[in-house]
């Protein structure tokens, strides 16, 4: 208790010296003049030409002046001009001093200058112990190439901090920084900002609440309600991070970026934007969402990339060609994309080789069927590749790597990663892949989906491809397999089916589309199937068929189900929301994969089979009829 009461005391004595000290002053001290008069009645002493007054370590001249040695004060008149301890001069036309207070007004055309800054402003409110400048109706600070504006604001000659509040505004050579309240330092050419700040450069823009920006070397960190906004291009986050001259933005917890050319938004919790290389990085919840007017794509992954990478042109001008490099006459063929090494993340566990652009599979189905009989001729259109012109013009790239996961009303995807390229508009899904439409499920070790106004045009089936579908809750599925496959659409809907290779089908024809007949399955090389309305219409299959129908009730075990079959209905995203759930990529074994020739078995077999009659095969095939 004792102590405590000692302690007050002290601080009682010390606060009491402090106060003492405070009020002990010195005298106004004049030194030069060229005329004086001294008023008796007033006690005031009047002063002119080359007049200099000293007062602590100050000393201050002027044309005319008036002290009143009663109150220590000192009225100047012309030419003002104030040095303190050598280092600061302040000028002006004219001053009020109070040596009491040690405090100074100053009048019109007011410059303070400390080998820092320039302060000017038409009136300027001085305090000489503490060294700070105040000025109440406008002012300009200037630092180096930086001007600072604003009606309101504070110089600390010490620590060199200025203070500006209402319509500041601050001009550096690469920026216009315009804000409701800023803090400027003069040594570190810092400035922050606490409220509404808006930052201009030559061709890109920012805007946050709160943050510092950098006028050396133009970075700058936001930390609430902050966006960065370049031509067509925005990134929002809760914390922002810009580099202007490497043109690199990092966002931090519920980042935003928008493309509003390119019609595509990009969130996560984590965010990168290079502007040179026009990269952009998401990972955290990564979600992409194609705009569409009506129906969005919505795709998420544990990280999102998208690059411009240089016209395809300049990257050939620069690297010799080699053979069968794509190149013929000029023109490149845009599918045989390679996706270099570096431009793609380490491999792990989950990939056990770099993504890659699977080279479109030759259709070889014409020089397979030209000894078959010509009534058993499929048709087929040779799955050529796209010959496009070299393009000029940068075309945007998406990376999506790990858990890929993608919704459309019409259009659900799994995979583990995926590839998407604006030149050609395909978009490459990678390892176990699987899609969803028109109630069929499509597999294969590489699912290529080709769009075309937006809307699928053409979907490949590369490696192990399998497509199966059910009715409602049935467990009956319809089922076709071969080593490829590719798909033509038409106004989003699937219109053809080519199989190109060790195909095989199981399908469940119906009597008056109402009930089962039985489960017909085949074996050729090669299939093409029609489609009507989302159903199997017509299907032609070439030389060495084999096929039966078999009764519901005597089907074989395990003849319902063709090499391969994975049903993965528990994968589907069924909403926008439902693709952040996280779910294991079923696959089965290698063996279960592979593709080859198998009998087609038969309960009872005749003596002679015959292929029944149904909607999955052509009537009267002469060549079906010579192997069977």
């Amino acid at each position: 208790m004792k102590s405590r009461r000692l302690f007050l005391f002290i601080i009682f004595i010390l606060s009491g010296l402090s106060v003492f000290a405070q009020k002990k002053t010195t005298k106004v001290q004049i030194e030069n003049s060229d005329d004086a008069q001294f008023f008796v009645n007033t006690g005031v002493s009047h002063f002119v030409g080359n007049c200099k007054f000293r007062h602590e370590n100050a000393v201050m001249f002027c044309d005319s002046a008036d002290y009143f040695e009663k109150e220590n004060r000192l009225n100047a008149f012309g030419n003002v001009r104030i040095v303190q301890a050598d280092t600061i001069t302040v000028t002006s036309k004219s001053l009020k001093y109070d040596g009491n207070s040690r405090r100074a007004e100053l009048f019109e055309n007011v410059t303070l200058t400390d080998g820092k800054a320039v302060l000017t402003t038409d009136y300027l409110n001085y305090d000489m112990v503490t060294r700070v400048g105040m000025y109440p109706n406008g002012g300009k600070i200037t630092n180096k190439e930086n001007i600072l504006t604003s009606k309101t604001g504070y110089y600390y000659v010490g620590s060199k901090d200025a203070f500006f509040r209402y319509n500041v505004k601050v001009n550096t050579p690469q920026a216009e920084i315009t804000s409701d309240t800023l803090k400027y330092n003069t040594n570190t050419r810092f400035a922050y900002f606490f409220g509404p700040t808006r930052i201009k450069g030559k061709d890109d823009f920012l805007y946050t609440e709160n943050g510092w920006y950098n006028t050396a070397t133009d970075q700058a960190q936001f930390s609430k309600n902050s966006y960065y906004e370049s031509g067509s291009k925005t990134l929002k986050g809760d914390s922002l991070y810009y580099d202007r001259r490497l043109g690199y933005g990092k966002a931090v917890r519920h980042v935003v970026f928008v493309d509003t050319a390119e019609k595509i938004i990009l969130t996560g919790d984590y965010g990168q934007h290079n502007k040179p290389t026009e990269t952009t990085f998401v990972t955290g919840r990564a979600l992409l969402t194609v705009v569409q007017e009506k129906d969005s794509l919505y795709m998420t992954a544990d990280t999102l990339k998208t690059i411009m990478p240089q016209p395809l042109n300049k990257r050939l001008a620069s690297a010799p060609l080699k053979k069968d490099s794509g190149v013929v006459n000029g023109v490149v063929d845009s599918i045989k994309i390679k996706t270099a090494k570096n431009n793609l993340p380490p491999t792990g566990p989950g990939i056990t080789e770099p993504m890659r652009t699977v080279k479109p599979v030759q259709d070889t189905t014409k020089q397979e069927l030209l000894t078959a009989e010509p009534d058993s001729i499929i048709n087929l259109k040779p799955d050529s590749l796209k010959i496009v012109k070299v393009d000029s013009i940068p075309r945007r790239i998406l990376y999506a790597y790990r858990n890929v996961r993608i919704f459309k009303s019409d259009l659900q995807a799994v995979a583990d990663s995926l590839v998407y390229t604006y030149a050609d508009s395909t978009m490459r899904c990678y390892k176990s892949p699987a899609v969803w439409t028109q109630g069929s499920q499509m597999t294969a070790n590489q699912i290529d989906i080709e769009l075309k106004n937006k809307k699928i045009d053409r979907m490949k089936l590369n490696a192990s491809a399998f497509i199966a579908s059910t009715e409602g809750d049935s467990t009956l599925f319809n089922q076709i397999s071969g080593r490829n496959m590719v798909g033509l659409f038409k106004d989003n809907k699937l219109s053809r089916l080519t199989v190109l290779g060790n195909g095989e089908s199981i399908y469940y024809p119906k009597e008056d589309s109402v009930s089962y007949t039985g489960m017909n399955r085949a074996l050729c090389s090669n299939m093409l199937l029609t489609f009507k309305d989302n159903k199997i219409g017509t299907v032609r299959m070439d030389k060495d068929v084999e096929g039966a129908l078999h009764p519901l009730d005597k089907i074989p075990e395990g003849e319902d189900k063709l090499k391969g079959f994975n049903w993965r209905a528990e994968e589907r995203p069924v909403s926008k929301e439902d693709i952040y759930r996280k779910v294991a990529i079923k696959t089965i074994p290698q063996d279960e994969q592979s593709k080859g020739g198998r009998k087609v078995q038969h309960a009872n077999p005749p003596e002679k089979t015959v292929v029944p009659k149904s909607p999955g095969l052509p009537k009267k095939q002469p060549a079906q009829k010579k192997k069977l």
